[in-house]
């Protein structure tokens, strides 16, 4: 095939697919670029600072009684403690829906109670996984988000310079340019930068998206012969004053002092059988790097096995790579500096679709 030929393919190809799914994916790249920040964002408007306090946090079971008498239909789940200038972090589940509430962790006050189907930074998480439109927009979303690292590849196969003597102007932008030349810059040259950084984020994406490229890799990493084992709390170590309150106090108070500049979380059991559940999760929520810990609700004794959810650096390939997609789609792999490329990079690829619509438009009038 002629390289001309070729090139006219691609160039059509890169038009007809970026006209289909241009609306659709400046929408999920916009929202993403400020869902990046959710972190901060939500630390604000979810009033979860805190005065620190040299005196040590109030027991979990402080917190649950709290929250059974300030939201008596919560079912307290799960708590948090995120440091000692950060409100403690509550799992609530709710008939239809589950909360969280932030609450003092010196005093136990509730500082707010959010209920996570609502509040503008919860709709923009689901309008970019699913653009309000629940499991339909699932589905879209995650076959524009293919679609769109086709876009990459055909545009970086169009931006390549044909003569070494255009190369330069393929890395610059002029903007003393006239607007139509201007205009062709930012989708060209910015859409070049932003492909190095956008292409992990894309492909995260599709990761999440289709389950037959988990099954691949699960195949690839060997998971799918990998057997686990269930953390489960023996029923014969029961006695009479059994309280699983006082297990889960005492834990969380020993994990706050070995771990003081780490974010601990500690689940409550319901079930007889049920483990308590221990995470210990760096400062920038890594999922990648979190080790997780299970003890026998009436014994309190740590419990051993080959558990899916485990010591990080014990975990096997793919729940490794699993929660670096995580780490890496968020940004959070590179902490703050690491969401601000994200974001900056998510804003670019939400320009393209403007840019590359004017510059079609502007072709077709001429």
């Amino acid at each position: 095939m002629k390289k001309g030929l070729f090139k006219k393919i691609i160039h059509n190809l890169h038009l007809y697919v970026g006209l289909i799914i241009g609306l659709l994916f400046f929408i999920i790249a916009l929202s993403g670029a400020l869902y990046a920040w959710d972190v901060e964002i939500s630390h604000k408007i979810y009033k979860q600072n805190v005065a620190s306090q040299d005196v040590p946090f109030v027991p979990v079971s402080k917190l649950r009684t709290e929250l059974a008498q300030e939201f008596p239909k919560g079912d307290f789940r799960a708590v948090t403690f995120q440091g000692k200038s950060s409100a403690a972090k509550v799992l609530v589940y709710a008939p239809g829906t589950y909360y969280y509430a932030f609450m003092n962790p010196y005093t136990g006050e509730i500082q707010h109670l959010q209920n996570m189907k609502e509040g503008w930074l919860n709709h923009l998480k689901s309008l970019h996984r699913n653009l309000l439109l629940g499991d339909v927009g699932r589905v879209i979303v995650h076959w524009v988000t293919l679609l769109s690292f086709f876009m990459i590849l055909t545009g970086l196969i169009l931006w390549w310079p044909q003569r070494k003597s255009r190369r330069k102007y393929h890395f610059t932008i002029n903007l003393k340019s006239r607007p139509v030349k201007l205009n062709y810059d930012l989708h060209n040259v910015l859409g070049f930068y932003a492909s190095w950084i956008g292409v992990f984020i894309i492909l995260t994406g599709v990761f999440w998206g289709f389950e037959p490229i988990r099954n691949g890799l699960r195949l690839l990493t060997g998971e799918n012969k990998m057997v686990y084992d269930i953390p489960v709390s023996e029923k014969e170590g029961k006695t009479l004053d059994h309280y699983p309150s006082r297990k889960v106090d005492s834990l969380a108070t020993a994990f706050l002092e070995q771990f003081p500049n780490k974010r601990v979380r500690i689940s409550y059991p319901h079930k007889e059988t049920d483990a308590i559940h221990l995470a210990v999760i760096h400062p920038e929520q890594l999922v990648h790097s979190t080790d997780h810990y299970h003890f026998d609700q009436n014994t309190g004794a740590l419990l051993q096995g080959n558990f899916q959810n485990g010591i990080h650096n014990r975990a096997s390939v793919f729940t490794t790579l699993n929660g670096l997609v995580y780490d890496i789609h968020l940004g959070n792999i590179g902490h703050f500096w690491g969401r601000l490329f994200v974001s900056l990079t998510a804003l670019v690829l939400a320009s393209l679709p403007i840019t590359g619509f004017i510059i079609w438009w502007g072709k077709r009038k001429t």
